[in-house]
């Protein structure tokens, strides 16, 4: 994203914001614009800066509702590296019984490689099923 195409989403966005808020708004919009080919323009044209201000409104009330729903809380989000896993590591992760020099000698990776995979697999995992501890929820 050039610089231009994000300076129309900070055109609409309000005053006052923390650099966390400014950059869930980021998010939110290059997630939106990244689906766009006309991306990367450095000088955008009047049809695809419409289309930015759009994504660029959309963005903000998406930042509005987070804050309104979620303002005020710590909130944990998830990488979901289990959803992006692709099916080379995923059959990976399930064969793995705690050598890595074998799953990189298997599919031709660095054992450091095959660590990161399932790392972050198991990683996610851990996450999943790491429930709240018994007592409280009777404390909030």
């Amino acid at each position: 994203m050039t610089a231009a195409e994000a300076a129309v989403l900070d055109a609409q966005l309000p005053a006052g914001l923390t650099e966390e808020m400014r950059d869930v708004a980021l998010c939110l919009y290059e997630a939106m614009a990244l689906t766009d080919s006309r991306l990367g323009q450095a000088k955008p044209d009047d049809s695809w800066v419409m289309v930015l201000g759009a994504m660029a409104r959309v963005a903000v009330i998406q930042l509005q509702h987070l804050a309104e729903q979620k303002g005020g809380r710590a909130i944990y989000l998830a990488k979901g590296v289990a959803v992006h896993l692709s099916a080379r590591d995923r059959k990976m992760c399930e064969e793995f019984r705690g050598d890595y020099e074998v799953l990189a000698d298997r599919y031709d990776l660095t054992p450091m490689r095959v660590r990161q995979i399932v790392g972050a697999w198991q990683d996610e995992q851990f996450r999943r099923r790491q429930g709240r501890l018994p007592g409280l929820d009777d404390l909030t």
